[in-house]
């Protein structure tokens, strides 16, 4: 499987936008639907991919993305001297999955790590996502204990 692992960018925003869609929604959009879609205002979407220490790559194969993995790199002090790299998100359409494409989305967490000089990769995953798992200990992460997830 010829998969192609690049930036998100404004010009390929209309066809990431695709994909998200179809995660959120559970199918595809129609031809319609993504023309329409190109007109979108891309002004904040701007502001967010150009972030400072926010990068979001997405999986292209056929001219389409089918998965996606958004990353981001927070600087700490003290005794950690380097930052740490979060992956916030890491998706790959269903048709698509177990077939290498999440393990090649988390090798660009890996070169960004090199890249940032981050000392860590942290995520934090459902336990009862038993694919998630073996994925990221495929990778090389380590089970550190579960975690209570909130928000405001």
């Amino acid at each position: 499987m010829e998969v192609q692992i690049v930036p998100i960018t404004i010009e390929n925003y209309s066809i990431f936008d695709d994909m998200v869609a179809w995660r959120v929604n559970g199918k595809e959009r129609t031809e319609a639907e993504k023309i329409s879609n190109k007109n979108f205002p891309l002004e904040n979407i701007r502001y967010n991919l150009d972030h400072e220490g926010f990068y979001v790559y997405g999986a292209l194969f056929e001219n389409r993305f089918i998965g996606w993995i958004s990353l981001v790199y927070l600087p700490k002090i003290g005794a950690w001297n380097n930052g740490i790299i979060y992956v916030d998100e890491l998706w790959t359409a269903p048709l698509y999955r177990n077939n290498g494409v999440g393990q090649r989305l988390m090798e660009k967490a890996f070169k960004l790590q090199k890249k940032l000089n981050a000392c860590k990769i942290r995520l934090y995953v459902d336990p009862e996502n038993i694919a998630a798992v073996r994925l990221y200990e495929k990778c090389g992460l380590l089970n550190l204990g579960n975690a209570l997830f909130m928000q405001s």
